[in-house]
C-alpha cells in the first residue's frame, strides 16, 4: 500500500472481467496517480456477452467496508457506481451525509446488454436523497431519457435535459453524449451555466465497455486534484480519449473492456 499517493474511493459493483465496475475504477485511479480504495456493493456475473446474475452484498457488510476505509484513510474524493439495491443506497447516503467529501455519481440503470443494474425500489431514494449530496451526476442519454420519460436525441435536447435534471437533483449534471449520432457532445450544467464538450469519435466500429465508468472515475480524480468542474471534465475527457486511441490502434472490430490495453 502506498503512503505517498493520495487516496480516492470507488463504491461500486464487481465485474469479474474488469471490463467495467470497480476494477476499472481502480485501474483509472492508479493510472492517474491515486491510491485506489474500493467498497463493493454487489457482485455481477457479467462480461462482454451480458449480465448473467447479480448478487447484492448485505447492508451491514457494505457499512463495515466503509467503516474500515474511514478508519484508515481520508479519501480525497469518491466515485459512486452501481448501487443495486435499496440497502446500498441507504448506506452510501448516510456515509456522504456524515462527512465532507466530493462525490461523482454515475447513475447506472442498465448494462449495455439491457440488464437492469438497480432495483426500482432504490431509484427514488437515489434521486431524492443521494444525488443532492454529490458534486456532479453523470448520466448517459439512455439514463436521462429514463428519468425524464422522454427522448433525448440531439445536442439541443441534451441541454434541456441536463438543465432539468440539474434542477431536479439540485447539483451539477454532466450528460454524456456518447449515444448521439456523429461525434459525441457532453453537456455540463453547473448552476445557470451550460458548457459543451465536443469529442471526436475515436473508433466507430468498436464497442467499448466501461467508458462511462472510466470517465466518471477520471472526473472524480480531477475534482480531487482541486480542479474546477469544467477543468475536471476536460481532464477526464482527455484521459478517456487517450485510452480509446490506444485501444483503437490495438483492437479488432469487437467488444473490449476499457482498461484492456497494454
Amino acid at each position: 500500500m502506498s503512503t505517498r499517493r493520495p487516496a480516492i474511493l470507488s463504491i461500486a459493483g464487481f465485474d469479474p472481467t474488469a471490463g467495467a465496475g470497480i476494477l476499472t475504477d481502480a485501474a483509472v485511479f492508479r493510472a492517474l496517480g491515486f491510491h485506489p480504495l474500493a467498497v463493493l456493493t454487489s457482485v455481477a456475473a457479467q462480461g462482454a456477452s451480458g449480465v448473467a446474475q447479480i448478487r447484492s452484498l448485505p447492508e451491514e457488510f457494505i457499512q463495515r467496508q466503509l467503516d474500515v476505509v474511514a478508519a484508515e484513510f481520508n479519501p480525497a474524493g469518491v466515485k459512486i457506481g452501481m448501487l443495486y439495491g435499496l440497502p446500498a443506497v441507504k448506506v452510501v447516503t448516510a456515509f456522504l451525509s456524515s462527512r465532507k467529501i466530493l462525490a461523482v455519481l454515475d447513475p447506472l440503470i442498465w448494462a449495455s446488454s439491457g440488464k437492469g443494474l438497480i432495483r426500482p425500489s432504490a431509484l427514488s431514494l437515489l434521486a431524492r436523497r443521494l444525488m443532492p449530496l454529490c458534486r456532479v451526476i453523470t448520466p448517459n442519454l439512455v439514463e436521462a431519457e429514463y428519468f425524464l420519460q422522454r427522448p433525448v436525441g440531439d445536442v439541443e435536447s441534451c441541454e434541456h435535459a441536463a438543465r432539468e435534471l440539474a434542477r431536479r437533483w439540485k447539483t451539477a449534471v454532466l450528460l454524456k453524449g456518447g449515444h448521439l449520432p456523429g461525434d459525441p457532445v457532453d453537456v455540463l450544467v453547473e448552476g445557470d451555466r451550460v458548457y459543451r464538450f465536443l469529442h471526436p469519435r475515436i473508433a466507430p466500429g468498436i464497442k467499448f465497455r466501461g467508458t462511462g465508468c472510466a470517465l466518471s472515475s477520471a472526473l472524480a480524480v480531477g475534482i480531487a486534484k482541486g480542479k474546477k468542474l469544467t477543468e475536471a471534465v476536460e481532464f477526464a475527457g482527455d484521459f478517456v480519449r487517450e485510452v480509446l486511441t490506444k485501444h483503437y490502434l490495438a483492437a479488432a472490430d469487437e467488444t473490449i473492456g476499457f482498461m484492456d490495453y497494454k
